[in-house]
């Protein structure tokens, strides 16, 4: 099965922190999981971010440096681990959110 899924973020009323509900494939069920992500929210969504996502059950599911861009109304979202690409995606900005799909590269 192919590793794809979607992520909602939302920043934070406190600032510099985005909260994330996602869900993958791999998962195997109809589960959503959660997450945070850290960084400069003070233009939005676009920047770099240290991201950690938890399973559905509440363990952690793995951190990532999270680079989202923005080119007009589309964002371009990368995810890596150690200067190393394993996520791309593609989202747009809603009255809720941020909402993006995406897929593990090969």
């Amino acid at each position: 099965m192919i590793d794809i899924g979607i992520v909602l973020y939302r920043i934070k009323s406190t600032g510099n922190e985005i909260d994330a509900v996602w869900h993958t494939t791999r998962l195997g069920k109809k589960e959503i999981g959660t997450g945070i992500a850290k960084g400069n929210t003070t233009n939005g969504f676009p920047g770099n971010y240290v991201v950690t996502y938890f399973a559905p059950d509440g363990s952690e599911a793995g951190t990532f440096e999270l680079k989202i861009e923005k080119t007009n109304s589309i964002y371009d979202l990368f995810w890596s681990k150690k200067g190393e690409l394993l996520y791309m995606g593609v989202g747009i900005e809603t009255s809720d959110g941020l909402a993006a799909g995406w897929r593990k590269l090969c």
